[in-house]
């Protein structure tokens, strides 16, 4: 293949990611966990950062929501997008609702305008991810059309199942982080089967032909773009999406209409 030929089709790839508006549900602020080779991803430098890679604006987290608690995580994601580009919104991160705790937590203060999420940690924040310990938080979401967001590595298969069973209104993204959710299919890909709420995200859904058969099974409707910047480069994501052998219309459901549909109707 020519140098011709190569920088053809670069620019043409390049094009098509301009086209589809990725939309990013995995936009990390703060010093990154167990990631010492990552950098910290400055605020005032977000929307530079995301324009550069062809994403035109998505959801921010924090990772003070994980590491120290859940309200200084909150705090400071919500500081980061209040006043900024209406294309930057956040995602709080939730606890259970009983005991109450005070601060900034959804279930015990509404969240603001600029949040149109909830991400829980259940298995680092030592709760269980069942309904008799999470069914008001989730009660709370679905009333208020909230997705919520839950790494696969924070929760076990049966106790989601039971969840998404539970509330069929409650939107629940299944993030692919903080490792590949490549021996995890089976009962991912059997969650989605029986629970038309659950999505999956696509920054560490990593297997050859992944995208095309989910696609195939379940509907391009329930795949929802993240690339987990700053530990990922968004570009691997993109690359996913603009080279799986499906339609430009399922490209551009999956880089962002689909995440933007969920967002709105919070």
């Amino acid at each position: 293949m020519t140098e011709e030929c190569i920088a053809r089709i670069a620019e043409e790839k390049k094009g098509l990611a301009r086209e589809l508006r990725f939309f990013d549900a995995s936009v990390w602020l703060g010093h990154p966990e167990g990631f010492p080779l990552a950098e910290e991803m400055v605020p005032d430098d977000i929307k530079q950062v995301l324009t550069s890679r062809f994403i035109t604006g998505g959801l921010i987290s924090h990772w003070r929501g994980k590491s120290l608690s859940a309200q200084q995580g909150n705090e400071a994601v919500l500081q980061a997008v209040r006043g900024k580009d209406k294309s930057l919104t956040a995602i709080w991160t939730g606890l259970p609702l009983f005991p109450a705790e005070s601060g900034l937590v959804p279930g015990i203060v509404d969240v603001p305008g600029e949040v149109r999420a909830v991400r829980i940690f259940p298995k680092s924040h030592g709760f269980p991810c069942v309904i008799w310990c999470m069914g008001s938080l989730c009660d709370w979401l679905s009333a208020r059309r909230i997705p919520l967001f839950i790494w696969h590595t924070e929760l076990d298969w049966p106790s989601l199942y039971a969840i998404a069973k539970a509330f069929p209104d409650l939107a629940i993204v299944i993030e692919t982080q903080v490792r590949k959710i490549l021996y995890h299919t089976r009962p991912l890909f059997a969650l989605m089967r029986d629970c038309r709420n659950v999505f999956v995200e696509l920054s560490n859904f990593a297997g050859q032909g992944f995208v095309e058969y989910a696609v195939q099974e379940f509907g391009a409707e329930r795949l929802i773009f993240g690339s987990f910047l700053p530990v990922n480069d968004p570009l691997v994501a993109i690359g996913m999406v603009i080279d799986a052998e499906i339609s430009r219309q399922e490209k551009g459901l999956i880089a962002g209409e689909n995440l933007r549909r969920l967002i709105s109707e919070a």
